[in-house]
């Protein structure tokens, strides 16, 4: 996947709404997982299959789908981002 797509995808996620997340050394950002933001996931190019695999029937991790699968590196101002790997921080 090249660097428009990943970026593509983490413009979904970003949009995506937040309905509990938590900093830290246990970080989690979850978001509904309904047919809404499956289908916007689905757009992009992720699959059911790798939604499933960050989440249950009611909600996915979109912090851990995004690092998980490599489209994020970086967590700034509330948002993924790819930064290049001199920029990137991984302090959440």
């Amino acid at each position: 996947m090249n660097k428009k797509q990943k970026q593509e995808v983490l413009d979904v996620l970003n949009d995506l709404e937040v309905i509990e997340s938590n900093g830290g050394e246990d970080a989690y950002i979850l978001v509904k997982n309904n047919k809404e933001n499956q289908a916007a996931l689905h757009h992009v190019g992720v699959d059911t299959e790798t939604i499933s695999r960050y989440g249950d029937e009611e909600t996915f991790c979109i912090l851990a789908l995004a690092f998980g699968e490599g489209y994020a590196n970086d967590f700034r101002n509330g948002k993924l981002t790819n930064e290049p790997e001199e920029n990137a921080d991984f302090d959440l």
